[in-house]
Order: C-alpha cells, then structure tokens, then sequence
C-alpha cells in the first residue's frame, strides 16, 4: 500500500499527461494500477468500479496495437500486468483478426506457452467464443444485461459466476433460437425464465410434449426446443415456483397444474373450481388422497347435490362431522352409505332410515300415506310372495304406485282362486312396443326371433344418427370436418360451396353460442379453416367478447360496436403508455364489415378532442378509412383548423397516392356507376357507351357535373330535334318486327315516340330513345331495343338481322346481346336495363358482365350478383323484352355463351380470364347446372391459358367434357412439347398420360437431358404409370448412346436393372433380365481405367437383391451355405445369346469389378458374374473353396495344382500371426497367445481333431492369402474357428442370428480358447460397439454379484469365495485389461456398467418396497439376482428343482449392495479411464460422492478406502478424506497397500492435509509422514511451525527494529530453534544437505538472536533499572531489505554475528563499509581484532576503508582517534606502493617517515612514485 504522501507524489508526476499515456505506461510497467484507476476516476468524477471498464478498453486497444505489429511478448507482458487472462484475449484476437497470417501467428504463440494445456482448453475458448458471437448479436439483451456483463468478451463470460452464464444462455436462447446452446440449459432456469417473463404458450407447450411422450404420440415432428421439452421432465420445485411467481396464469396452465396437484392460491381453496380442474384433466382417480382432505361434504351439501355426498370420495367420517346441519338428512345419508341393500337386513335398516327420515321431515300421518313405496319396502321386508302381493296390494295405498297397476289389473281379472302367472317377455314387447313376436314367428318359419335379426331391427328399430355438431361439441373438429365431407359425398356425390358455406355458418353459430367455452371456440375456427374459410371477423368478435364488457341485451350490431369502441377508450385512458392494438384492430375489421357503413368514432373523437393528430393520421392510414369519416370529425376538434389542414391533407394524399387501393374504393365505384348511369345517360347523346369509365373518373377527379362535361361536346340540338319530333298523333303500338323495320326506314311523319325512336337512330343519340319511352309505354320494349342498338354501334346489324329473321324475335335480340358481348360493350348492355327495363332479373348478368369487364372487379359484391341471377332463373323468372320464354336448360345455355364470349373477348390478359372465371367458380354455378363444368374450366385456363389464345380455341366448344377441343388442346401441347401442360390438363381431363410421359422422356432425351433415376421414379408414382415404361425407356437411353459415353449407358443399364429389381417384374418379350446385366457389365468392362480419376464421382457398382435387401439389413453378415448362394444367385438359370470375347483389359477390369464386389460382400453378384464370363479371380476361387471346405463339401487333396502352389507359398509364421491378431489385427489376439499358458495341460489330447486343426490351417492360410472379400473370407474362418473350439457344426453356428446364443454357448461350456472365441463371435457377426458394451457390462456385472451370496454351491463355502468371480478364466481385477481390449468402444463399456449402478438404486427401492423406476438394466440385474441368489441342491436334478421351487432367494444386505456399487463404479472407472472419458469420469465421481455420504452413515469405512484408492482420483474426492477424518478413521488409509497405489495415495494424503487443513491437521501429517517415511515432508513441517512462530515475534517487535525482551520471548525462540533442529535431522535423513544447511543458518540466526536476548535481559537484571520500562535488543529475525541487513551490520552486529546473519539471509557483507563503520568512525577497537580472527584482510579492503573516510570526511571533521584508527589498518597493508600511497594522502608522517628510512626506500625511489603524481582521491 502506498502512503499518502506517496500517493500525492505520484499523482502530480502525472499532471500534465493525457490520460491514455499514463494507462499504456502503468500496464507496461505492471505499477500503479489501481492508483491509475484512482486518479482518473476522481477526475472524470466517476466510481472506480465504472472507469475500471474503460481502463480495460484502453489497455485492449493497446494491446491490440501490439499484436498487430507482432510484439507478442511485450502484449503478453502487459495482460499479465493488468491481471487479465492471456489466452483468453489472445484467442479472441486470433478469430477477430482479418489477417490470417497475423492469427496463426497469434496461435502459435499460444501453443508455444504451454502446448499440452492449450490442446486441453481450445475446445472451450471456441464454445466461449461462438457465445460471444451470439451475443453480440443480441443486442437487446446486452443492454438489457448490461450491469451483469458491460463488456462482452471470452474472459468477460469465464469469469461469470455459473449461475449467472446459465441465465444468460437461456435467454440468448430465447432471443436468437441458435439450437446448439440446448444441450447446455437447464430446465429449472429455462421454467424460471418463461415463468418470470410470462411465456404462457411456452409453458402450455411445455406441458403438451410431456403429455404427446406419455401417450406415445409421435405423429407429430416435434422442434428441438419441444424435444428437450419432452426429456425435462417437470420437478415440484419447478411448480412452486411458478405458483409464486406466475401472474394471471391461463386456463389450460392452471389445468395443468391441476393435474400434477398443484393450484395456485386463488384456487386451492375453492373447491368447486379444483374439483372442475381434476374432472376437465381426468385425473380424479389420480388425486384421491387430495379430494379427501378437501371439504367435500360440506360444500355438496351446502348446495343440495345429495346424490354426489353417496360417492366413495365422500368419507362417512365427514358426513359424521357435518350431523348438526340438517340432521335427518344427513342421518339417512349415512345409513345409505353404510348399509348394503343386497343384504335383507340392510335392505329392512335403509327402509326404516327412510321411513324415519320422512317421519322428521313431514310432519303428519297423512304425510307418510303419501309415499306409498314406504308400504311396499316394508312388505318386502316380511318374505313377500305372489299370493301376499295380491292382498297387499288391495288393502294399501300401493294403487298410486304406477307399474304395480297392471299386477293390480290381472289378479282382478283372473280372480283370487286363479293360479298366479307372470307376463312373458312376448306379452311385454306387445304391451309396450307393440311388437307380435308370435305372429312373425308364425309368418316366418325356421326363421330366428331375435334382436340381432337384421330384418326385424330394419323395421322395428329406431335409428338414430349423429351429425358433425356432434363432434364438434366433443372437440374433435378434425374428424367433424372429414365426417361432413363423407356424408355431403354419400348424399350428393359432390362438394359445393355453398354446403362447405352452410357448415362454417353452423359452426359460427355454435362458436357464438358458447363463446364461454374456449377449446369449443378453437375447434370450431379450426373447422372453418379447415373447410378454406377466413374466420378473421368471428375471431375478431370473439376476442372483443371476451376482453371487453359485454353490451346491453338487445343492442344492434353498430351499437355493440359502439360500446366496444368505448370500451377500448376508456382503457386508453386507464394505462395511456399501452395502446390496445389488438383489441381496436379488431373492432376496426368488424366495422369494415358493417353493411350500415359506420364505423367506430369514440376512439377518433378522443384523439380529436386532445389534437392528437399523429394519432388519428396512423388510424387513418392504417386502417384506410374514408376521409368523410374525417370530415364527421371535425366537429370534435379542439383546434377545428388542424382537423381541416389534416382533412385537406389527406385529401391531396388520396387524390394522388391511394388510388391504388382498389378493394377499399370498390363500394364507392360501384355507388357511383349505379348512381350517375342515368345522368350519363341523358346527358351523352353519342358516345355513352364508349365514355363511361372516362366520364366517371372525371367527374371523381374534377367534382364537376356530367352536364357541364359534355356541353362542350354537343354536336346536335336536342331541344330542336324534340321540337320537330313532337305531334299531336295518337300513340301507335309496334306490333311485330316487320312493322318496327317499316316504321324505322319510312320517312313520313308518325307519332311523337316514333319520331323520336327514328330521330334517334339518324342522329344517333341514345336521349331521344329515353324520351320516346317516357311518352310511350306501350312501346317500351322497341324503345330499349332502339336505344341499346344506337349506344353499342349495332344498330346495321339489328337491321340486318330483324329484315332477315321477321318472325324470330327472340333469334335477334339473343344476336344482339352476343354481338354486344363480343364488342366489349357491356356498358350499353347494362345501361339499357337499368334505364328501360330495372325489374329484369337479367340485368344481375348484365352487371356482373359489367363490373368483370370494365372495373375488373372480382370481389364477393360482384359474384353476389350472379348468384341473384342464377336464383331468378331457378325460379323462372328471367325473361327478356321482345323474347319469347326459353326453358330453363337453354336460358342457361345462352347465358353460359355469353359468360364464355366474355370471357374470350373482353380481358386483356390470363390473368384477368382467371379471376373471370374463379369468380364464376366461387358464385356456385356448378350446384345448380351441369352443362358446363367452370371448375374444371379454371383449372385448364391456369394450365393453358396462353396455348388457349394461340391455338384458337372455341369457348364455346368447351362446354362438354369430352369435346374435341379438349383432345386437340392436349396434342397441341405434347407436339409444342409443353409435357407439364399437357400432362396437368390430361389429369384434370382423365386422359391417358403414358404417352405424354415417354414423349416427354424421348424429347428430353432428344435434348441431351437425362434426369436422375430418382425423378423417374417419383413420375411414375405420381402418375401411377406401369414400371415397364420406364425399363423400355431407359433402354432407348442406352441404346441411343454413342459408344464414347459408355459410363453413361453402363448407368442407364444399371438403372433399368434397378427398375426390375426395385418391382420385381418378371421377364417379358420387352426385355431380357440377364442379357441387360451382360450388356451392362460390358459397359463397365470397357471404360477406359485412366479415365476414372478424372470423373466427379466413382462409378456405381450393381448389387444383387439378396445384398440390398438382406444382407445390407444384416450388416453384410454371410448367413447362407455355399449352396444356398448358388441358388440366390441363379447360375443354372443364365442364358447370354451372343457373348463377347474379352480383351485382357477387360479381363483385368472384369477381375476388379469381382474384387471390388467382394469387398463389398456381395459372393451373390460375384458368382453371377463369374458364372457369366466364366472367369474366375483367385480371391474368389479361395473363398468359394474356403466356404466348401468348412462346409465338407471338399478337402484338400481337390485342391488344383496351382492352388496347392499358391497355399504351399505361405510362410509358417504366418499361421500363428494370423490366430493371434485374426485378420484384422486386432488387440483380442493378445489375448489368445496370454491365454495359450493356461490350456498346455491339454496339448497332448486331440481336442480338436487334427483333421479340424489342419482345415483350420489351410482356412487361415488362404485367409492371410486373400487379398479382395476379406470381410467375406474372415467370416468364414472366425465361424469355422468359434465352432471347432465350441465343438458344434459349421453351419450351425454360421446360420446363427443371434451372437448372443454363442456367447451364451462359451461363457457356460469348457471350451479351448474362450476369450478367442468371444473375439471370434464379436468380430464375425460384426457386432456394433454398443451391443458388445451392453454384453460386456453383462457378464462383468454377473462376476461381481455372484460372490456377495453366501452360498453357491452346497460343496463351497463362504470363506472359499473370492472376491470377484472370474470370467472366461481370467480375474477381473488382474485381468481387466484383457477385457477392455475386447470392446472397440470401452466409454460405452462404462456406460453399461452405470446404467446397472443405477439399477442396483431401484433394486434397493425395490426390496425395501418403495416407488422405484424399472428398466432394461434393472431387469437384467434382477435376472442375475433371481439366478444366483436361490441356494442349489447338487443331490440330484429332481431334488435340486424341488429346492429351487420351495427355496426363498437370499436378500442382499445393503452392505453387500454397497459392496457390488463400489466394484461397478471401479469397473466404470477403468473402462472411462482408458479412452479418457471426462464425461464418464465426471459421471463416476458423482456417483462417488453420493456413494461416499451413504458409506459414512453405514460406517463402512473400509468400502470408502476401496472406493478411493479404486477409482484413484485422489484430488477430485477428497470428500472421502473428510469422511474418514470426522469420524477419526484416518488410519485406515495407512494400511498395507499395493507400491503403485502407496505412492498415489501418499501424496494425495499430503495435498489434502496441506491444502484443507482439517482438524488436527499437523497431528495426522506427520502421522502420514511417519508412515511413508517422509522426511522431507516432516523437516518442511518444523520449519513451516518454525515460520509461524517466528512471524508472530516479528509481528510484536517494536519500531527501529527491536525486540522486547521477555520471557515468553525466550521461550518461543527456543522453540524455534528446537523446530529447526529437528528440521535439520529430517532434511539429513532425506539426503537433502543444502536445505539442511539452510536450516542450519535459520538455526543459528535464532540462537543469535536468543543470545541478543539473554544479554538484555541480563544487562536489565545487572544495571538495576527499573523493571517497569521493558528491555528492548536489537531484532536480527525480522531483515526483510538490504538496507535492513546493512543497518544491522554497520551499527549493531558484532563480527561473528554479521557472518550468521549473512548465512541466514544470503546477503553478502561489504567489510570496508562495516570496518569504516565500527572500527574507524564508532571506535569500537575490538572489532578489528575480531575481523581478523574470523577474515583474512587484504589491501582492497583497506583502501575501500580510506575511500570512505576520504568521502566521510567531506560532510565530518575528523578527529585523532580516527587518524588512529586508520593508521593501525594502513599498517597491515602488504603493498608497500599502496601504503605509500594511502599514508601520504591521510597525512600519516609516521609511516611516511618509517617506509623512508626502512630499506623499502630504494624501492620506492625505483618507482619514482609521489614526485610526478598528484595525491588527491580522484586519482585513486
């Protein structure tokens, strides 16, 4: 710490320096840090903890800078200086880094540090890393986080606490979905945070995958997120804190909870509401014990359910409780439930109950006669019979009762004396079903009489049958939907839309009427989605219902809309910071539905009213509402001008930039065209038809009138033509067409309308038509006729028409409309009935015509029309002027024309021609006619729309299905080769589609585009197409392939065979199965081999179906003899026609594709193949021979001559190479040859045979020869090898499935060779890793059950057992290597073996009958248990199967368990310990230290010495210590122990004693010390005690460097001294002789400072003084600096003390220092002596001497003594030069004058030495 006058001196050094230099100059440095950090915070006038961050943002950037010019050792420096983590920030640099050299250069740096460690940890700097990454990209979340982790990088996230990193990685989950952080949450603080949050679906969903795993629901492809859902499974702690934290939890959360038994506090004491949650989640059975305890009783009975208080959940003990309420009742309640009315005296108790009941609670005799079932209980109480009954009944008042009047009725009728009789079951179906049962027996004889009798149910039996309500009421709105579809296409063949509209409109109605029930609401949306309807509005509706207050009753539709509105605004106004969005979205749709047009102002007006016009500009913007809406609101304005500026504003946006948005304006289009056609009308005089649409869009643009438009335009005088028109003639009536056409071509005068009607027609102005219909009624018809013919320009044509056809008026005017419709004009059409003729029901057709064709509206208003048209003509009431009734067939045909002439003539585009129709289609045309399918005629317009106008198709033709035109429009598009058109329009047309298919095949192929086989594939499927198709084409394929591409023939080939395969298709006159194979193998025979390395991708090779179909499912196992594979491969059956003679390249590539099946394991295609080209490749010449000789089919002696050549070239060591290593080298063959010693004994008997030893032989000498199927040849020799020692047949064991048969087999049978043979059997079966592991941990699990019974056997007693049985002959202790050798995966091993740990848990459970958890491991485990825990009887096998039948299975005590958990846990230990498993050994050690604490409370501490020094992990379970510590069992860790385990032990007892320092530490140190004979440890120890007591003396010393002197001083250095003694003995007998004389010096250093002691206190004790000042010696103990040492050496210490104290601290003494000192200046005069006694002096030391006195003097004035002093040290020095010297320059006369007159005069005049040389201290 500094001082404050430091701190101040080094805070104004840094005045003056900018802040960034003065942080990179301290991190260099590594000083001042915090002082740094002190200042700038004070400065700046923050907190330190704030600056901090900063502080390490300069340093980075800094470092940064240092990095990138390479000065990787000055950045190390500085981290290292600033505390922060090297690799952490090196790392990060490296990946942030662009420049690649710049990283690796970075890595490498850290790789150099320290290489093990940083392999170690680079896997967790790069998690780190990716974490750092991702949130970086969360930003939300670090700000949100920001106080946990300001700074975000790799050290930032290590140092984190873990519970911290946790939280934070659940939400970096939750904020960026990245699914690798999965495996590294928790569920508890995944629950905690979707509970603090208020992710109600989360949690809902949470629930819904636990429930979909319990009830095997798997249909479902669950997310990642829902899979960990389904492993976590819910813990109580995980609901009670949700009930604490959870606000306004949903209802299907809180059913949740219900289930699990838990509820949240404003239910739990409600009893009707949990009693409704357990009874909606069915699990009152469940929580039986939780229905008890609550007040059931009372509260049924409070509210009159007397019925429920009989159920079983309603103890008799409450209802006993509840006696004081309502007493008689609850007296009989209790009789009920207590007595049993099947029992007479049960039955005669309730019915007194009852009587007694009524008696207290009807007052009255007369009361009682009013319950006559009271008379009959107690007649039946008295033995009643028939004869009684007849009396009785006559006597009482048993008439009211009204099934006993018919018994009443026939003893009346047949008298007293009458013999009783019962009715017969056919008297009462007469009597009450009126069913003659007699009588239809007598009708049909020999037929049954029963109620399964079809006929008789038909007639008789009332049927009833549910609809789809039904299962919508039962929330199964899925099956609803699929049961209404059936039953709509039973009843009528056919789906329309408007049944599909009549079910949501059901649905709707249902929704609405339980709108309290939600799962009923969901469903019934579900099913009108389901059915392609929007339930936007009803969900809409339902969501204001249930969030809103409900309106009053009765309240209109705009009302409820309204009150809503309302509603939403004074929420508004309650929490003004939340704008209800949803709610007022969706009252904003509701009122856009609104027919009246009003929509919801009590939100605008609030908004108005406090000038919130940004608001109000958002309302009207998103939800577009109309500016009048606006203008309504200016009113409430507070500021009436910023409502006209917003109006004028928005109506300059809409003028310009809403135009667009057509569906919102379509209302007000079609208003307008309705409202202004009859202005249009009059106004235009010759262009009405041809500017409508302009004219409308003028007059909305400019606001201006129609008249005021088209004066302009005028081009006659109306009112002169009216003028000449007009006469006082009276009316003509136009009787028929000839009259009409001589009336309009005469030119005399006739009546006012008919001049009119002429003037029209020669001026053409449609007005006057107008006009002559309004003076002429009777004429109306010819007026509209005038009229429509002048405004469509067909006026020539009608006159054509009308002179040709007189008498068929209908024919013209039909001809008219249909010109008029091909025109486009549909304007006049729609004009001239709105004007002449509004009540025709034709004019619904003519508006639909007009709103498709010239507003292209396709709304709902529009097909709203056609379907008012197409009910008038349902009804008949459709006609047209001047036209003769049609039937409604060829009415609908004309109109159906039309539809298609519009459709051909008045659209631009497809498009527009598909909404056409789609909107035809959606008007349900199709559920009233049939002549026309428009459905059908959408879909071919989708498909081949343009090929539709290029060809020229006649709509009109397309009215039947099977017209021409359809066929030629399907040719058309196979011909243009647009196939998926072609093939589209035939499906839809059921066309055949083979031919398009393989024409789309050929052209593609034509094209040079193969797909792959997989798309044939799928084609075919798709079109469900025969195989044969596709054989045939691929044939074509490789037929037409030139021979240069012979790999892509040899696919196409292959790929046909794989056809025929795939389908089994069966040989025909279209191909020949082996002739494609040949052909196809040829091709592969002829590719060029240098060319392969070249291709992309190996060529595929062809396998047989026996290999793709079984063996591939068999792990390409061989199971079939040799036989068996002849006949799979069908070698008598080929037939080639032509074969070809190979080349020797094709021999050699031939002999490859043989290897290379072989290889792969297919012998069926290999001998096909050979069989083919008969060739035959050695590899496979040897295996077939290896497969007849271990079969004995041959021997060998049938060996060839070359074959004998070939095994004769076999080396003999190889046979022994091969049995130990098998053929894949593997470990297992060290097995074999370790256990070759324990089978010698048998080497003299012929087991096996040597018949079987030499096949052997010979099997593994042409194994070790193969060099292609060596997984084939390994088979057969491993089979072979596991049968001989096995001593079973070959095929036998080769036919074998299952491995675990023949492990079976050699674990029980005395077999040669078991481990060989266990590795045989793995190997040859190709056994997975797991299945080896599960079998392994087995029989490992089974030697250590075995011995903790008492008894195996009769003949064996407990002290003979061992303590782990052996396995396979091999000692599991001794031996395990051996073991984790047979396994390739020794992890999975571990596994297993923890897996029966956990077993052995449940096991426990299971004994002491406690809830345990079955699985596979615990059923084995129990197997194992129940095997060899019932004690055998050798006598004889009858009386062992007696015994066993009778014998109880011994128990095993918990010791014992405990004993099998610790050998299992070493087991496991050793398997994760050989592939270095952390996973596993952390598993382990967990277990471990549950295991430990239960050890303890058992006081087994002889397990826990087991457990520890088994698993050996000393550090990591140093709980064990602790354990045997408290309870004082640490000697049992100094017992007789193995040299591998004491040494690992010794030191582990020696790191947690140093480390932990538990009670009684020294004590058992050296205890354990003494033990190991460890004496450095020891010698360590005393001079550790030594230590300790010295730096509590030096922490008592006073100032300047002194001691009080004390007894307890005395006391305490002797000890210490005493300590390093006993130090030095230790280091000695250690042969540690540098740290005992270290010790030595220590020793010395305490017995001077003990002396110094003494002497004080003597001096006090001699001196007298008083004994109430303390005594004070200098301290030599406490030197900490050099000047400290100096001080003590220069002023205090005397020569001898200066030596020890040099010793002791290693410093060195400057003696001239120490003379000049003590001797010259302090004139102590026996210091010199002692110098000289103990150093040898020298002239250097002297001359220092004078140099410092030279230097003293300058500061001092001398005196004599000094002069002195110094004389006696020149005097000893030895050169006479130097002496010279030095006494002149300090004046000594004296020994000047003695050198002169003594003979070294001589000498000193040779040197010529003080006459030229000045005498002054620099020049010496």
């Amino acid at each position: 710490m500094h001082s404050d006058k430091a701190r101040n001196k080094i805070f104004k050094s840094w005045s003056g320096i900018s802040e960034v230099s003065i942080i990179k100059e301290v991190a260099t440095k590594g000083e001042h840090i915090d002082l740094c950090m002190e200042y700038w915070a004070g400065k700046q006038k923050i907190p330190i903890s704030e600056y901090r961050h900063y502080f390490y943002d300069v340093v980075h950037a800094y470092v940064r800078r240092l990095l990138s010019e390479r000065l990787v050792c000055k950045a190390d420096n500085v981290l290292h200086n600033v505390d922060r983590d090297v690799k952490c920030f090196f790392y990060q640099y490296a990946c942030e880094c662009n420049d690649a050299d710049l990283s690796e250069f970075v890595l490498d740096h850290l790789r150099c540090r320290d290489p093990q460690l940083f392999k170690q940890e680079q896997t967790v700097l790069e998690y780190y890393w990716s974490l750092v990454q991702q949130f970086r990209e969360c930003s939300d979340l670090l700000t949100r986080r920001k106080a946990l982790l300001p700074r975000v990088h790799i050290e930032a996230l290590m140092t984190l606490p873990v519970q911290t990193l946790q939280l934070l990685l659940v939400e970096l989950y939750f904020a960026n979905d990245n699914e690798s952080l999965l495996p590294e949450l928790k569920k508890q603080l995944v629950w905690q945070h979707l509970v603090d949050t208020g992710q109600l679906g989360r949690l809902r969903r949470w629930f819904w995958c636990q429930d979909a795993t319990a009830t095997a629901n798997t249909t479902t492809v669950l997310l990642p997120l829902e899979q960990a859902y389904v492993a976590w499974k819910i813990e109580p702690v995980m609901f009670e804190y949700a009930l604490e934290h959870l606000e306004q939890p949903c209802e299907p959360l809180r059913n949740y909870f219900a289930r699990a038994g838990y509820f949240f506090a404003t239910e739990s004491s409600n009893v009707s509401t949990v009693l409704r949650r357990l009874s909606t989640m069915q699990c009152l059975e469940q929580h039986k014990e939780l229905i008890r305890r609550l007040p059931l009783a009372r509260h049924l009975l409070e509210r009159g359910y007397y019925s429920l208080l009989l159920l079983d959940c309603v103890p008799i003990s409450a209802l006993e409780q509840l006696a004081g309420e309502n007493e008689p009742l609850v007296t009989l309640l209790i009789d009920l439930k207590t007595h049993d009315l099947t029992e007479r005296e049960g039955f005669e108790l309730m019915s007194q109950s009852v009587q007694s009941y009524l008696e207290r609670t009807h007052n009255g005799a007369e009361s009682l006669q009013e319950q006559p079932l009271l008379t009959f209980f107690d007649f039946l109480c008295h033995e009643p019979s028939v004869q009684a009954l007849e009396g009785f009944l006559s006597s009482s008042n048993l008439s009211r009762v009204p099934y006993l009047k018919s018994l009443m009725t026939r003893f009346e009728r047949h008298g007293s004396n009458s013999s009783p009789a019962l009715p017969t079951a056919h008297e009462l179906f007469y009597k009450f079903k009126q069913v003659n049962l007699d009588a239809l027996a007598a009708l049909n004889q020999g037929e049954m009489v029963s109620f399964s009798n079809p006929r008789l149910s038909q007639r008789y039996a009332r049927k009833a049958q549910l609809n789809y309500t039904h299962y919508l009421k039962q929330h199964r709105s899925a099956y609803a939907v699929y049961y209404f579809l059936m039953e709509q296409l039973q009843l009528y063949g056919q789906i329309t839309r408007t049944q599909l509209f009549h079910a949501c409109e059901t649905a709707t109605q249902l929704a609405l009427q339980h709108a309290g029930d939600v799962d009923l609401v969901t469903h019934c949306v579900a099913c009108c989605e389901m059915l392609d309807f929007d339930t936007q509005t009803l969900r809409s509706f339902l969501h204001l219902q249930r969030r809103l207050p409900a309106p009053r009753t009765g309240s209109t539709h705009s009302e409820q809309l309204q009150h809503w509105d309302r509603a939403i605004v004074q929420q508004l106004q309650d929490a003004p910071a939340q704008f209800p969005l949803e709610s007022y979205t969706a009252l904003m749709r509701l009122a856009s539905r609104n027919l009246q047009g009003k929509w919801p102002s009590a939100m605008l007006q609030h908004f108005a009213a406090s000038n919130d016009w940004w608001q109000l500009l958002l309302i009207f913007q998103y939800f577009d509402l109309p500016l009048s809406e606006l203008h309504q609101l200016l009113p409430h304005f507070k500021c009436r001008a910023l409502g006209v500026h917003l109006l004028r504003a928005l109506s300059y946006d809409s003028s310009h930039e809403r135009q667009h948005k057509r569906a919102a304006n379509r209302q007000t289009r079609r208003s307008d065209g309705q409202t202004n056609s009859s202005q249009e009308t009059m106004t235009n005089s010759s262009h009405s038809s041809g500017l409508d649409a302009n004219l409308q869009q003028l007059q909305r643009d400019s606001g201006q009138s129609m008249c005021s438009l088209l004066t302009h335009n005028a081009q006659q005088d109306v009112f002169a033509i009216v003028l000449c028109s007009s006469n006082n003639l009276p009316d003509e009536c136009i009787g028929n067409t000839s009259r009409f056409v001589e009336l309009m071509q005469s030119s005399s005068q006739q009546c006012t309308s008919i001049n009119l009607l002429k003037h029209c027609v020669r001026h053409q102005m449609p007005v006057l038509a107008v006009l002559a219909a309004t003076l002429s009624e009777l004429n109306r018809d010819w007026c509209w006729l005038v009229w429509f013919a002048v405004a469509s320009g067909q006026w020539t044509q009608l006159l054509q028409e009308a002179t040709r056809s007189k008498e068929q008026q209908s024919e013209y005017v039909w001809t008219l409309i249909r010109g008029v419709v091909k025109d486009g004009q549909v304007n006049a059409l729609l004009h001239s009935f709105c004007i002449f003729q509004p009540d025709c029901k034709f004019v619904h057709l003519c508006r639909f015509l007009q709103l498709t064709a010239q507003q292209q509206d396709f709304s709902d208003a529009t097909i709203v029309e056609l379907r008012h048209f197409f009910c008038s003509w349902s009804q008949e009431a459709v006609h047209l002027p001047l036209c003769a009734p049609l039937g409604r067939k060829q009415l609908m045909q004309r109109c159906i024309g039309l539809l298609l002439m519009q459709l051909q003539s008045n659209f631009d585009c497809a498009l527009q021609q598909q909404k056409f129709l789609e909107c035809i289609c959606r008007s349900d045309v199709g559920d009233i006619c049939d002549l026309l399918d428009f459905c059908l005629l959408h879909k071919i317009f989708g498909v081949a729309a343009p090929w539709i106008r290029q060809l020229g198709i006649d709509y009109e033709q397309l009215v039947r299905r099977d017209s021409v035109e359809y066929k030629r429009l399907v040719d058309a598009l196979t011909e243009a080769k647009a196939y998926e058109e072609a093939l589209q329009l035939a499906t839809l047309l059921q066309l055949p589609l083979a031919d398009i298919v393989y024409a789309k095949w050929l052209a593609e192929l034509e094209a040079g585009q193969l797909h792959r086989h997989e798309e044939y594939e799928r084609e075919i499927e798709q079109h469900a197409l025969p195989p044969a198709i596709l054989v045939n084409f691929l044939l074509q394929a490789g037929a037409q392939q030139p021979e240069s591409n012979l790999r892509r023939r040899y696919e196409l080939l292959q790929s046909a065979l794989g056809v025929i395969k795939q389908h089994h298709l069966f040989p025909n006159e279209c191909f020949d199965r082996d002739q494609i194979e040949y052909d196809m193998v040829m091709c592969y025979l002829q590719l060029e081999p240098e060319t392969e390395p070249e291709q992309s991708t190996p060529v595929p090779i062809y396998h047989s179906e026996y290999f793709e179909q079984i063996m591939q499912q068999e792990r390409c196992v061989l199971y079939k003899s040799f036989s068996e594979l002849k006949e799979l491969a069908g070698i008598d059956d080929l037939s080639i026609a032509n074969k070809s003679k190979l080349t020797p390249e094709m021999e050699q590539r031939l002999n490859g594709l043989l290897n290379l099946l072989l290889d792969e394991g297919d012998i069926v295609e290999a001998l096909r193949l050979q069989e083919l080209f008969e060739f035959r490749p050695n590899d496979l010449r040897f295996i077939v021979f290896a497969m007849a000789l271990a079969e004995g089919m041959t021997s060998i002696v049938n060996l060839s001559s070359k074959e004998r050549q070939l095994l004769s070239d076999i080396e003999k060591s190889a046979f022994p190479k091969f049995n130990r290593l098998t053929l894949n080298q593997n470990p297992l063959g060290r097995c074999s040859s370790d256990m070759s010693g324990s089978c010698s004994t048998l080497e003299f008997e012929e087991i096996p045979s040597k018949e079987k030893q030499q096949t052997l032989e010979t099997l593994l000498g042409i194994g070790s020869k193969l060099k292609h199927g060596v997984e084939l040849g390994r088979r057969i020799v491993l089979a072979y090898r596991a049968a001989m020692y096995l001593d079973k047949e070959y095929l036998d064991v080769l036919r074998t499935k299952d491995a675990s048969v023949l492990l079976k087999s050699a674990a029980e049978e005395e077999c040669l060779q078991r481990l060989l043979v266990v590795s045989d059997i793995h190997i040859s079966t190709r056994l997975t890793p797991k299945e080896i592991a599960e079998s392994l941990a087995l029989e490992l699990t089974t030697c250590i059950v075995r011995p903790r019974f008492y008894i195996f056997h009769a003949s064996q007693q407990p002290r003979n057992a061992p303590r782990n049985a052996d396995l396979w002959g091999h000692n599991i202790d001794r031996d395990f290597h051996l073991f984790l050798e047979l396994t390739p995966n020794t992890t999975m091993v571990g596994n297993c073996l923890l897996e029966y740990c956990d077993a052995l848990k449940a096991y426990r459970r299971y004994q002491d009958k406690k809830p345990y958890e079955s699985s596979d491991a615990f059923e084995r485990l129990s197997g194992i248990i129940t095997l060899y825990g019932l004690p055998s009887n050798s006598n004889n096998s009858s009386s062992t199967n007696v015994a066993s039948s009778q014998a109880i299975p011994q128990v095993l005590s918990h010791k014992k368990q405990n004993q099998i958990y610790v050998e299992l846990l070493i087991k496991a230990n050793l398997c994760f310990v050989h592939e270095c498993s952390m996973e596993g050994i952390a598993s382990v050690l967990e277990r471990a230290k549950q295991l430990n604490g239960q050890l303890a409370k058992a006081k087994s501490w002889s397990l826990i010495v087991r457990l520890l020094i088994g698993i050996a992990r000393y550090r990591e379970m140093f709980y064990c210590f602790d354990s045997l510590i408290e309870n004082e069992q640490f000697e049992s860790l100094l017992g007789q122990f193995d040299d591998d385990q004491k040494s690992g032990l010794r030191q582990a007892i020696l790191g947690y004693l140093r480390e932990y320092n538990p009670k009684n530490g020294k004590e058992l140190l050296r205890l354990a010390a003494h033990h190991f004979l460890m004496y450095k440890e020891l010698a360590e120890m005393w001079s550790g005690e030594a230590q300790d007591v010295l730096d509590t003396v030096i922490s008592a010393a006073v100032e300047s460097g002194k001691l009080k002197c004390s007894q307890m001083l005395q006391t305490s250095l002797q000890q210490v001294l005493e300590n390093y003694t006993h130090a030095t003995e230790n280091y000695l007998l250690d042969n540690k002789l540098i740290l005992a004389q270290q010790s030595v010096a220590r020793a010395e250093l305490v017995a001077m400072q003990l002396d110094l002691c003494n002497k004080a206190l003597e001096k006090r004790g001699g001196a007298g003084g008083s004994h109430n000042s303390p005594s004070l010696c200098v301290s030599v103990i406490g030197v900490q600096t050099r000047e400290q040492f100096r001080e003590l050496v220069n002023y205090q210490l005397s020569v001898p003390q200066t030596l020890i104290l040099s010793r002791a601290y290693g410093y060195d003494v400057s003696w001239s220092e120490a003379l000049l000192t003590q001797f010259v200046v302090l004139q102590r005069r026996n210091y010199l002596l002692e110098y000289r006694c103990h150093q040898r002096i020298n002239d250097n030391v002297i001359e220092q001497v004078v140099k410092g006195y030279i230097l003293y003097t300058q500061s001092n004035a001398p005196t004599g003594q000094q002069q002195e002093s110094l004389g006696q040290l020149v005097e000893h020095i030895r050169s006479v030069t130097l002496k010279y010297k030095l006494a002149s320059i300090l004046g000594l006369k004296m020994i000047v004058m003695s050198l002169i007159n003594d003979q070294t005069v001589h000498y000193l005049r040779d040197t010529n030495y003080g006459r030229n040389e000045p005498h002054n201290v620099p020049n010496m």
